[in-house]
């Protein structure tokens, strides 16, 4: 199944309709990638508001977040990319919206769990990237890292390398957002309406798995969204 398609066309999101016999509720999601035109964004948010309710990510501040996020915010500087970093935020919609995610505190608690080895790895990798993308990057280069499919898991490779740093900002976090969604079901499954997920595309693999395995929602219609052309 496809999340995020990268070609020749440039990078897609692949906005996935979820639903269920015998529940009246379906499930949008929108998987994100944060970097890219200020017109995909403005997708989201507008298709995202015309949804009942909004699931949204948003990590609390903390120092280690903004040194992780820090290749792709460096990325944006690049003018010939011609590219934004996400402005999205669980404030930012108009649709009634929750953000079940790690806080600023509950963010470095789980930072200070990593091995100081894979803590200083990552502080380091992520801004020289940054600064190797704002100064070289093309979309040609970002859209070849970019696909997400429930084929190639890149996220269980990095399990078996780094997994207090993979259960950080995956697992832990999967779970946060599983458990929001099935106490949604359980509220409004006899209601007419639709959820927005708007969240990164690598934590969509664990919404269609767990919503499938607890509920029975399937995958109904998909639609491509531009992130960037190339």
């Amino acid at each position: 199944m496809e999340i995020i398609v990268s070609n020749e066309l440039g990078v897609r999101a692949v906005v996935l309709t979820l639903r269920a016999k015998g529940s009246a509720l379906s499930f949008r999601l929108f998987p994100m990638v944060h970097i890219g035109t200020q017109a995909y964004f403005d997708t989201v948010r507008r298709q995202a508001d015309a949804c009942d309710v909004i699931v949204a990510e948003g990590v609390g501040d903390a120092k280690s977040v903004s040194r992780l996020t820090s290749s792709y915010r460096l990325a944006a500087r690049n003018k010939r990319l011609g590219l934004v970093v996400q402005d999205l935020k669980a404030d930012s919609f108009t649709a009634p919206t929750i953000r079940p995610d790690l806080d600023g505190p509950g963010f470095s608690e789980g930072w200070r769990r990593v091995p100081l080895g894979d803590r200083l790895m990552m502080s380091l990798l992520a801004p020289t990237l940054g600064v190797f993308l704002r100064g070289f990057g093309t979309r040609g280069m970002l859209a070849r890292f970019l696909t997400v499919d429930d084929e190639d898991d890149f996220r269980a490779e990095s399990t078996e390398v780094m997994p207090e740093f993979d259960d950080l900002i995956g697992g832990s976090r999967d779970k946060l957002l599983v458990d929001a969604l099935a106490g949604l079901h359980e509220q409004r499954r006899h209601e007419p309406g639709t959820v927005a997920v708007v969240y990164g595309a690598e934590h969509m693999r664990a919404v269609v798995r767990e919503l499938r395995a607890r509920f029975g929602y399937v995958v109904r219609d998909a639609e491509y969204v531009t992130v960037f052309s190339l």
